[in-house]
């Protein structure tokens, strides 16, 4: 059995390259998404309270009231698609070839954690994070600790053999040309978000320039790579520091939006009022949901704004592995439905956006 166990869940470590400038290009453009929606049009882009909400309008045939939600994932995709067009090699370098039981495990676990905790690595972490949330300030550390626990279980306890330590080597010269490119187109399509449209085609450009940013950025940053994010978390062994530049520069750049919402009489150039999910409360649900997320997100190095970004490249590798990573982004949002929909009607409650609080009718 034990030895089953070990089969099933380690693998390998793939050797990522140190790439502070790239990374911290890739998180400034998430954290440029972020405040193009929160001072556009009032919204979080905290991507499981994206995906999650839509997918139970379809499903109650409501997604007419999601439209923007849609057109943000769509944006999403698209970024996913131009760095799979233009920084296949960095962004997506391959699946990794895990169990496809690995995977399923992995996609039930991301799937009740964003559920539990009401939010993932971007509604806690570059949304969350900046607006002060005790909820958000105390999820981060937990999912990034038990993320980091999995990976060093699976790769230095339950795997044997020998096993490369110490810090990436730093790539440089970095890669300049694909990640300035996303930093002009996103700031143009940045400044369309803010410039005078009517409505109806504002209420079009903005999630879906705010999409295509998100996408784009992570792909430039690493995001999309599950090796670079497992040697992210792998402190003990290989570490690739890359990714805590992704979450630096994310921050520096979205939280002035936040801060900005914060005073007195705010509000969005092109809406009534800013989404302002609740910053303390529910800690048991929210310490269960962020141990449930770090353990998937420590399994395959998926969360859900990669996965999305992801699925199609990946589906098209043709591989076991790429056919693994596709269920896993399934199933998780499949789980956050089901999730959701099962709470509400067992304890009459109804959700919102990414890290809102529940409201009891």
């Amino acid at each position: 059995t034990a030895q089953r166990l070990s089969t099933l869940f380690t693998a390998k470590a793939m050797d990522t390259k140190f790439t502070p400038v790239e990374s911290g290009i890739g998180g400034a453009l998430i954290g440029l998404s972020a405040l193009v929606a929160y001072q556009a049009d009032g919204k979080i882009t905290g991507i499981s309270g994206i995906l999650g909400p839509f997918l139970k309008s379809v499903v109650k045939c409501e997604a007419g009231a999601q439209l923007w939600k849609l057109y943000f994932l769509l944006g999403l995709v698209l970024g996913g698609l131009i760095n799979y067009g233009f920084n296949a090699p960095f962004a997506f370098p391959g699946p990794e070839p895990f169990t496809m039981a690995r995977y399923v495990v992995a996609g039930f676990s991301l799937g009740l954690g964003t559920r539990f905790q009401r939010g993932c690595t971007s509604g806690h972490g570059i949304c969350g994070l900046p607006r002060f949330s005790k909820r958000s300030w105390l999820a981060v550390p937990l999912f990034m600790l038990f993320a980091g626990l999995v990976v060093y279980l699976t790769r230095h306890v339950m795997e044997t053999g020998e096993h490369k330590a110490g810090i990436a080597p730093l790539q440089w010269p970095p890669s300049w040309e694909f990640a300035l490119c996303t930093v002009a187109a996103s700031l143009l399509l940045a400044a369309l978000s803010f410039a005078p449209l009517p409505g109806s085609a504002h209420g079009v450009i903005c999630p879906l320039a705010a999409g295509t940013i998100f996408g784009l950025g992570l792909g430039v940053a690493g995001m999309t790579s599950q090796a670079k994010v497992l040697n992210f978390l792998d402190v003990a062994g290989y570490w690739d520091p890359s990714l805590a530049f992704v979450m630096g520069c994310g921050i520096l750049v979205s939280f002035p939006a936040f801060y900005l919402a914060e005073a007195e009489g705010a509000k969005p150039k092109c809406a009534e009022s800013f989404e302002k999910p609740s910053k303390s409360g529910d800690y048991a649900t929210l310490t269960l949901g962020a141990i449930l997320f770090g353990v998937g997100w420590g399994l395959v190095g998926i969360c859900p704004g990669p996965a999305l970004a992801g699925t199609v490249p990946n589906l098209l590798t043709s591989t076991s592995a790429g056919y693994g990573f596709a269920v896993c982004a399934l199933l998780t949002a499949i789980t956050w439905v089901a999730t959701d929909l099962g709470l509400q009607h067992a304890d009459g409650l109804t959700t919102g956006s990414d890290q809102k609080p529940l409201l009891h009718k």
